[in-house]
């Protein structure tokens, strides 16, 4: 009798198919290279041969400031809106309060209003272009087997729009940010991710607890080695997951590298290596050199 996790799926009519030989053989006493033939097609049918897990290298990019060398949400302000410095001003003092998703959501309403359409803003951001050797390090990363994330407080379309009109959407395997969605009115409108309380020890912003994403993300599976490219304040708690053996790409002198040494300088170092880059072609050229 077969026995293994895929024996159920099995009918009647296939596993007297496969069956018989084997049975007729082993009832005749022929179990020498006859039986040697069937076994494998028994076996590979069966589900026996499936190949184990392998363990690669998961690969984090923070998205604006980092894998794009500017802010797609004020960019796209700057590019269409009339009343670009009332808008921005708005939104700057969203980010004050803490509710920047809110003040984004805000935005849109306001270029809407303006009479941009939604295909204004994603030509808007179809023109935002992606450091060749950043894009060099996620397609090797992917056709190697590992994992490309995009883990960002932008939001999921301008993201999908610019990773896609970088040739990039077969390479990239999960974006995870503020959902976005276009209504029937042609507004585009942005929500928050987490909707529900961090944990009292966070500090991050109340719309992602990157730190949150990341202990999912390590909790499925045993990673080769882990890669975390970030900038600001908000990448922090998420670089902070990140276990021996891997790496932080921070940006030099911006808030993640400040609070990265202000924590090193305390005594409660990260537990991966800390390098720094200056700009998008320097990611690049420092993740080639790293993966």
């Amino acid at each position: 009798r077969i026995q293994g996790s895929d024996a159920q799926f099995l009918t009647e009519e296939e596993e007297a198919f496969y069956l018989l030989p084997i049975l007729t053989l082993t009832r005749t006493g022929v179990v020498g290279r006859r039986l040697g033939a069937v076994l494998p097609f028994v076996v590979f049918m069966s589900g026996f041969s499936d190949p184990p897990v392998t363990e690669g290298i998961l690969l984090v990019f923070d998205f604006d400031h980092t894998m794009i060398g500017c802010n797609s949400d004020t960019w796209v302000v700057e590019q269409l809106s009339k009343r670009k410095d009332v808008i921005l001003g708005a939104l700057s003092e969203a980010g004050k309060r803490n509710s920047w998703t809110a003040g984004m959501d805000a935005a849109m309403a306001a270029l809407h209003e303006e009479g941009v359409s939604v295909g204004d803003i994603r030509d808007c951001m179809q023109a935002i272009s992606i450091d060749e050797g950043i894009k060099k390090a996620v397609k090797r990363v992917s056709s190697r087997g590992g994992d490309v994330r995009v883990l960002s407080d932008a939001n999921t379309l301008f993201i999908d729009w610019i990773i896609h009109a970088n040739g990039l959407s077969d390479h990239v395997s999960k974006i995870l940010s503020n959902p976005a969605h276009v209504e029937a009115n042609g507004q585009l409108r942005v929500r928050p991710f987490h909707t529900d309380a961090h944990s009292p020890t966070s500090k991050s912003p109340p719309n992602l607890c990157k730190g949150r994403v990341m202990d999912e993300w390590l909790s499925e599976r045993g990673w080769k080695r882990v890669v975390y490219c970030g900038d600001g304040g908000g990448d922090f708690e998420g670089c902070l997951r990140v276990p021996s053996g891997g790496i932080i790409m921070a940006r030099n002198g911006w808030t993640l590298h400040k609070k990265l040494l202000g924590a090193t300088e305390a005594g409660d170092p990260p537990n991966a290596a800390i390098q720094v880059w200056t700009d998008q072609h320097d990611l690049g050229v420092q993740l080639d050199a790293v993966l």
